[in-house]
């Protein structure tokens, strides 16, 4: 995924938030300004001519994840791209 290309997960009680992926780990700004964060395993994903669309799948994620030690983006980095911005 390139770095201005938008994503979005869908969260059931949150709707839809702006995301981010680094690695194998799927970030996603909660309105409150909380980083959330799941794994690829965790979710659903579609690519489409709108950008990468995550939709939570109720896996769980796998053992191994509980040292995952990605650090989140910054809030900033969520700021989807603004359209003719270069």
């Amino acid at each position: 995924m390139h770095e201005s290309t938008p994503a979005w997960l869908h969260h059931p009680e949150l709707g839809e938030l702006p995301a981010r992926r680094l690695v194998e780990c799927v970030f996603a700004l909660a309105p409150s300004g909380r980083i959330l964060h799941f794994h690829v395993e965790q979710v659903e994903i579609a690519e489409g001519a709108d950008g990468v669309r995550y939709r939570l799948n109720g896996q769980p994620p796998r053992d191994e994840r509980a040292r995952c030690q990605v650090i989140p983006p910054v809030v900033n980095a969520f700021r989807q791209p603004r359209a003719g911005a270069a």
